[in-house]
């Protein structure tokens, strides 16, 4: 290693042994395991300079590829930071979806063939080819969704009868999916994730385009090696061969992108892959503090499938993770933001689910205080569940509005039925009040007349209502909550329609009236699209997936209950269910690694209660040194991460298939849910059922309320059961 020593003393450069020992590794297949905080693209960068500057390796011969064209540029301007343009001609940083264009292209060129086009917007033939097969508009989420469940199935080189079993909210995406692969054929084009599909094809059956390839790429690096698909590893398997010269750079215990393919068994079944090739590990940690990272340390084994590493750091040992409980979810806000103006130092609010950002902007911007969003999406304003609350208070404001009337009145439990609406329309186009053009109807039944009349009163007494109020009375007393039932039979997880819910809850009592609630979205989606130009503040909002690869002085972890983190998918008792619970131990492994020297949990509830509106997240209790609940041991018992079985292969992460299907509602036995039972859900707490109506149960839970559920859905997903 007498080269690396003047290596790093020219470059005056301080490795450990462990990074040494990966930079000084050149020759064959290499696996590094880099815990968070353990300097990995020091040590990619200075692998790839040694190998120029010392071992005389041309440089136009080194092929590095990572997922992200960030990752890509960041990769390419820290190389010459360091050590300049000199000698760095010809080398290659590359996203693999860039690297698979340059395979497609060299085979045009080489073969004198012309192969596809890129589609520039796959977002709006899907949009086109949804309203040709099912005659309606598609939400802004359901495209996104649709988009992302293509990705997944191309990544994870699904079969057909695999696609065929998927599901995506209530879009028959199996008959899309076709619809839109013949859509590509039919005018010669190709997406992202074709580009890895027709280059993996093309290098598997023209040994003469692989070698062109293989002969000038000799060395390959993988950055982020944990977020690689199962149809990269497949490409780069080609590319370097059994005993090749490949470095791959990763952490299983940090692969948190299973919803669009990530595939850590890529990693765990290295050494299958490459029988001769070598595991190094990278275990100190030079990011967090004694107590972090020894709690950190700890809590990741709640996952077997996986490398044994002991994350170590020689920091200071620092304070111990502070578990802070509130009253509200309101409360929640504030101690933020009163901790945020209090302290001024570098902080992040760390949250699951993107939508939790959205009252805490709104928040912040009433009170003047500076923050910074990291990637925010902004679904969440075009949501049908946003867009239907505004079509209830549009019609309440002005009931001759019959094209808002057209949108939501077979969400209102009402029965009426298409041809009425079409001849109500009609008398309404001369600017009558829609309900009064209904009536007004020859033939029309007793019993519906009654309804109507019901329902006009409903949207009367709800224009005259506050912005909280209303959108309760919507909710309960208009038959929406049995629409959104309804939807959740249909395949929408009941969690995320009800986190929607809650964010309107939460802003809507920030408001007196509803036209200044619904003023107010329109204001915080401007706010959260300038978002970006908060670039000095103290504090940053982001989900855990954003903020991977960054740190901050303080982090705070918001929404620390059951059924938020760990997501009700997660805690559901099913292989898909165990499957995506390890997902989440690594994603809440992440979320506490971005800490330097403070982190703080907040849960909404009473500290050590059993009557929380949900009980605090079992992830909490088990990184500050309590023992693992058994809802937690029952998910972490054998290998699910290692397993090949055909369930996995299908695992969907966001695209359900614990979903529940009608054969499966008739087949579960709710005799025993009457009015004066009582029972525990897992996201309401405890309750008492005060009605059912057929498979409808008004419930009145303590703490939170009366609602109205689908018992039989509930059952089926195991989140409701009855007490002991």
């Amino acid at each position: 290693m007498e080269n690396l020593d003047i290596f790093m003393k020219k470059y005056r450069l301080q490795l450990n042994a462990q990074q040494r020992e990966a930079v000084g590794r050149i020759s064959g297949a290499t696996l590094l395991l880099a815990v968070p905080g353990s300097g990995k693209t020091t040590v990619v960068i200075c692998r790839i300079a040694y190998m120029i500057r010392m071992k005389k390796i041309p440089p136009e011969s080194i092929l590095t590829l990572t997922f992200s064209k960030a990752g890509a540029r960041d990769l390419s301007r820290r190389y010459l930071k360091i050590f300049g343009e000199k000698g760095a001609e010809g080398l290659r940083f590359s996203t693999i979806h860039s690297f698979t264009l340059s395979v497609i292209r060299h085979y045009e060129r080489l073969y004198h063939r012309r192969a596809f086009q890129i589609v520039e917007n796959t977002g709006s033939i899907i949009r086109e080819l949804f309203q040709e097969l099912f005659k309606s508009y598609p939400a802004e989420n359901d495209i996104v969704d649709i988009v992302s469940a293509i990705t997944y199935c191309k990544n994870m080189l699904l079969s057909e009868e695999e696609i065929g079993e998927m599901k995506v909210g209530d879009v028959d995406f199996p008959k899309l999916f076709k619809a839109y692969e013949a859509y590509k054929r039919r005018h010669h084009l190709m997406d992202f994730d074709d580009m890895l599909k027709y280059a993996w094809l093309l290098l598997k059956k023209n040994p003469e385009l692989l070698k062109v390839f293989t002969s000038q790429y000799k060395y390959i690096n993988i950055d982020e090696a944990q977020d690689t698909s199962k149809i990269q590893y497949e490409i780069i398997r080609l590319l370097s061969g059994e005993d090749g010269n490949v470095f791959m750079v990763g952490d299983e215990d940090q692969s948190i992108y299973g919803f669009r393919g990530a595939y850590p068994d890529g990693l765990l079944s290295f050494k299958e892959t490459y029988p001769h090739g070598e595991v190094l590990l990278m275990e100190t940690n030079h990011r967090s503090t004694q107590e972090i990272v020894n709690a950190a340390n700890r809590f990741i084994r709640l996952n077997k499938e996986r490398y044994v590493k002991n994350m170590r750091t020689d920091n200071e040992k620092g304070v111990p993770a502070v578990h802070e409980y509130v009253k509200s979810v309101e409360d929640q806000y504030w101690f933020i933001l009163k901790s945020v103006k209090n302290e001024g130092k570098e902080t992040a609010v760390l949250y699951r689910n993107n939508e939790s950002v959205i009252p805490l902007v709104d928040l912040f911007e009433r009170e003047g205080v500076p923050y910074a969003v990291k990637e925010h999406n902004p679904l969440f304003f075009t949501h049908f569940i946003v867009q239907d609350i505004r079509s209830f208070a549009a019609l309440a404001a002005d009931p001759s509005d019959f094209e808002t009337f057209e949108k939501i009145y077979y969400k209102m439990n009402c029965n009426i039925s298409r041809k009425n609406v079409l001849e109500a329309g009609k008398l309404s186009e001369s600017g009558q009040d829609v309900f009064e053009a209904l009536l007004s109807l020859d033939e029309i039944p007793e019993w519906l007349v009654e309804k109507v009349e019901n329902i006009r009163a409903a949207f009367k007494r709800l224009a005259s209502m506050s912005a909280q109020e209303g959108l309760d009375f919507i909710v309960w007393n208009m038959g929406y909550r049995e629409h959104l039932d309804y939807r959740v039979s249909c395949g929408y997880r009941e969690e995320q329609l009800n986190q929607k819910l809650d964010i309107l809850k939460t802003l809507a009592g920030r408001e007196s009236t509803m036209n200044a609630f619904l003023k107010r979205l329109d204001v915080l989606q401007e706010a959260l699209r300038g978002s970006a130009l908060h670039q000095k503040a103290d504090v940053t909002f982001s989900t855990i997936h954003s903020s991977k690869g960054l740190e901050f002085e303080k982090v705070f972890i918001i929404d620390a209950v059951e059924g938020e983190f760990p997501s009700m998918a997660a805690l559901d008792d099913s292989e898909e269910g165990r499957r995506l619970f390890c997902e989440e131990v690594r994603l809440f492994y992440v979320g506490v690694t971005r800490a330097r020297r403070e982190l703080e949990f907040i849960s909404v509830g009473k500290k050590n209660s059993r009557h929380n509106r949900r009980p605090v997240s079992q992830f909490v209790r088990v990184f500050l040194g309590e023992k693992a609940p058994e809802a937690a041991r029952k998910k972490i018992t054998g290998g699910v991460i290692g397993e090949t079985s055909k369930a996995q292969g299908k695992g969907f992460g966001i695209f359900d298939v614990s979903i529940v299907r009608k054969a499966e509602l008739k087949e579960v036995d709710c005799s025993a849910y009457v009015p004066g039972a009582a029972v525990t859900h897992q996201g309401f707490g405890e309750g008492i059922i005060l009605e059912m109506k057929k498979d409808m149960a008004t419930i009145d839970f303590e703490g939170c309320g009366r609602k109205k559920l689908n018992i039989k859905v509930c059952v089926t997903n195991k989140i409701i059961r009855l007490q002991d």
